[in-house]
């Protein structure tokens, strides 16, 4: 069975527990077992360490159909499933095995390491920040996060690459989280935040880069961690404007407008609107995809110019799907207003995922630097 078919079987449990786990601002129980009774959270870790094999271009669908049926859901599997990746790469084997073991644990993730320190000590590393958007937190029993290497000087440690980060994982229940997840879309995915103060992870739990290897063999290990994430949140945008279009069609035969006796398809601007919507995902996704094979399909280390294009797939996907959105609610009229509407939820979910930093906007100043042979500015490509 394929995972799409798995998803296919799960879509009313989804779908069911959506605008609770909205309103609550954490997944549901019925929904988070049957994500992890799919296998989906660990579809792209090796067979032989449980996991189903598949490459992160072949996740895509995955995620994206989950996204169609519910955004929150669709980025919590995004996350977990690929913070499982990173979790192949744990130094001890023991380590590797305890957070890997169990199918139904799943580890969040703070990608952002510009706000966590990690300083060697004795056994490990000591961690000191705050630790963002840990998407599924109220669900994982692990978290992975990363942070600048500080060096016994007090400052950051550089290697040829840029700022040398350690990467590593402990256990969700040695941290405080904190309640801060109060925001207008995606609220079930709990992306609550937590402070570390000198929180210590052994070295058997730190990610060693030596061990990308054990990976499924995939192009995509050679595009960076600040990089990769960004392609499955552009399709959580994608799929969840899919399912705007989808709630759409299902009113659209059922709605007559005030003073007219037509249903909502038959007018016009519906049919333009709709039509735009469609052509915005569909151009989107094309593009994306395109980039990504492009990319992964490279021998050699990407350069500048290959980074600054994956990022304005990643932006013009997640951007095109708001806008798709955007038209959806503009011509549903009345049916998108109110929150008990699935068109409604869909708007906010989508205007929030351009709010990450890896699809913001803010990337097309960035890649239409390099675009024009300027120097990327610092931080993210």
């Amino acid at each position: 069975m394929t995972y799409l078919q798995r998803v296919a079987d799960i879509a009313d449990v989804i779908r069911t527990d959506a605008p609770e786990a909205d309103r609550n601002r954490r997944l549901g129980d019925a929904t988070v077992a049957a994500v992890c009774d799919s296998g989906v959270t660990r579809m792209m870790v090796p067979p032989a360490l449980g996991g189903g094999g598949i490459s992160w271009a072949d996740s895509f669908e995955v995620v994206e159909a989950i996204a169609r049926l519910d955004g929150a859901t669709g980025w919590n599997a995004s996350i977990w499933a690929g913070t499982a990746t990173l979790c192949v790469t744990l130094a001890g084997d023991d380590a590797r095995d305890e957070v890997l073991g169990d199918p139904s644990a799943l580890c969040s993730a703070s990608l952002n390491w510009m706000n966590i320190q990690a300083r060697r000590v004795d056994g490990g590393y000591r961690f000191d920040g705050k630790a963002t958007f840990l998407s599924g937190s109220s669900h994982a029993q692990w978290l992975s996060l990363g942070g600048w290497l500080i060096g016994e000087d007090g400052k950051p440690v550089f290697g040829a690459a840029g700022p040398e980060v350690i990467r590593g994982v402990l256990p969700m229940s040695s941290i405080p989280i904190e309640d801060t997840w109060h925001v207008a879309g995606l609220r079930a995915t709990a992306s609550n935040d937590a402070v570390l103060d000198g929180v210590f992870i052994p070295d058997a739990f730190i990610s060693d880069p030596h061990r990308a290897g054990d990976l499924v063999p995939d192009g995509a290990t050679h595009i960076p961690i600040q990089s990769r994430f960004g392609a499955p949140f552009a399709f959580v945008g994608l799929g969840i404007a899919r399912g705007a279009i989808d709630a759409l069609r299902d009113v659209a035969g059922e709605r007559v407008a005030l003073a007219t006796s037509s249903p909502m398809r038959e007018r016009v601007d519906v049919q333009i609107d709709v039509a735009r919507a469609q052509a915005l995902v569909e151009a989107g996704e094309a593009f994306l995809v395109r980039t990504w094979e492009r990319s992964t399909t490279t021998p050699e280390r990407l350069t500048v110019e290959d980074l600054a294009m994956l990022r304005l797939s990643y932006v013009t996907a997640a951007d095109n799907a708001a806008q798709a959105t955007e038209l959806v609610r503009r011509c549903a009229g009345s049916s998108a207003v109110y929150e008990s509407e699935r068109i409604e939820r869909c708007w906010r979910d989508a205007h929030v995922v351009p709010a990450h930093v890896m699809v913001s906007p803010r990337g097309y100043e960035r890649v239409g630097r390099v675009l024009l042979g300027l120097e990327p500015l610092p931080g993210l490509l």
